[in-house]
């Protein structure tokens, strides 16, 4: 009888190695993040160039000017920057409604859906509550305050929706467990088919819905009026009081997530269930308020786009911004003032792509084109974040790439050499 060894294979620690960096400065997180966002803006120089034929830096004057484009009297372009203001409201928005929901590590990645549905039930009580308040509407007494009670009721619709649209998955996730981002996914196109089949019934035989209520205006959101001697073209424009409510629910968001008892448990519970679990804190319930929230905020923002912004409510009404505000929470690390950055990078870069693509720079250059050079710049400042936080190891050794590159090569001449041999027995 013999004594048989088992040898066992030791693991080779891999050539590629990624850490987590503990000691990194402002100065090096700083380096890491210019350095990667020069190199994206280096080959979108190298893209237009190449594929332009033109000078590859007039085109960076057409993607300024996509939102600070000059006028003949002088000035900036009022209505290139409230464009350009609108879509950030929008996505800055949507990326703060959804903070609550990820830093609890659900993966709600439904804003679109609750978006829409917010829009969804705003455009239908500024379509149905006209006829309920015909007789207040009728006397100039009480017309004023009939337009109040329904925006009110608009915008408490839209919120009410838009929870409940998001209280559906954090309610099976806190009860069954199941995938949340599948769930919010799906929900996303119901949603999206809900808004196609209503927009359909109200436009009726016309091409498209058109505009509510473009006749007197009931429910559309309050402006600043010009007077004769104020006339502040952006302050009177749509975009202005909006954007005042989202700075303030930027420092609001803020607070909430790191000095409120209610953030204190989100914190513990995206931490460790089980520790949330430990302290008493009830996570099925925190799990459904804090989703709840993230609608809620989402409905809010389908309500601005409805009653101050656009007046009707389509399929595109959140300007796909329900996917792009993951990007942003990812990018800011769920910080609601970095958002702010991120959102206003984001949106600059839209408009500079169209305008860029819309200016005639080049024949060879379309929309598409245009989103390339985006792609590019979002990738750098990804990039940047990664290295900020990470770092790679890499460790070189000739004999292992020799062996790794003539491994299969000795294995198919031993697997021939085999094959002889039993041939030729």
């Amino acid at each position: 009888m013999t004594n048989t060894m088992k040898t066992e294979k030791v693991k080779k620690p891999s050539r590629i190695r990624i850490t987590v960096r503990n000691d990194s400065t402002f100065l090096q997180q700083g380096v890491a993040r210019g350095v990667t966002f020069l190199i994206a803006i280096a080959i979108s120089i190298l893209f237009l160039w190449m594929v332009g034929g033109n000078n590859p830096f007039q085109s960076l004057v057409y993607i300024f000017q996509g939102t600070f484009a000059p006028v003949a009297k002088g000035g900036l372009s009022i209505t290139k920057l409230n464009a350009f203001f609108k879509n950030f409201v929008i996505l800055l928005g949507i990326a703060l409604a959804l903070t609550p929901s990820y830093k609890m590590r659900f993966w709600n990645i439904g804003g679109q859906g609750q978006v829409l549905i917010g829009a969804l039930a705003c455009a239908s009580c500024m379509i149905y509550l006209p006829g309920a308040f015909a007789d207040m509407l009728s006397q100039d007494a009480t017309k004023d305050l009939a337009n109040a009670l329904i925006i009110l009721i608009s915008a408490l619709s839209a919120m009410v929706a838009g929870g409940i649209w998001a209280y559906i998955p954090a309610f099976f996730k806190a009860t069954w467990k199941t995938n949340e981002t599948l769930f919010t996914l799906m929900m996303n196109y119901i949603a999206i088919l809900l808004v196609e089949l209503f927009t359909n019934i109200w436009r009726g035989q016309k091409s498209a819905m058109g505009l509510i209520n473009q006749s007197n205006h009931i429910g559309w959101f309050y402006t600043i009026e010009a007077t004769a001697g104020f006339d502040n073209k952006f302050i009177t424009s749509s975009v202005f009081i909006p954007l005042i409510l989202v700075a303030v629910l930027v420092a609001t968001t803020y607070v909430y997530i790191s000095y409120t008892k209610h953030g204190y448990e989100i914190n513990v519970v995206g931490d460790s269930i089980r520790t949330a679990k430990y302290t008493g804190i009830n996570v099925k319930h925190v799990i459904r308020r804090t989703v709840s929230l993230s609608g809620i905020l989402c409905g809010l923002i389908g309500f601005f786009i409805v009653s101050n912004f656009d007046h009707t409510v389509s399929t595109l009404s959140d300007l796909g911004y329900g996917f792009t505000a993951v990007i942003v929470c990812w990018l800011s690390n769920f910080n609601s003032f970095a958002m702010v950055g991120y959102s206003a990078l984001i949106v600059f870069l839209e408009k500079g792509a169209k305008n860029l693509a819309d200016s005639g720079y080049s024949a060879n250059l379309n929309e598409y084109s245009a989103q390339f050079i985006v792609f590019v710049i979002i990738l750098g400042v990804m990039l940047g974040k990664f290295f900020m936080r990470y770092r790679i190891h890499y460790t070189f050794s000739r004999k292992h790439l020799v062996k790794s590159l003539t491994s299969g090569l000795v294995e198919n001449t031993k697997a021939e050499e085999n094959k002889t041999v039993k041939e030729a027995m």
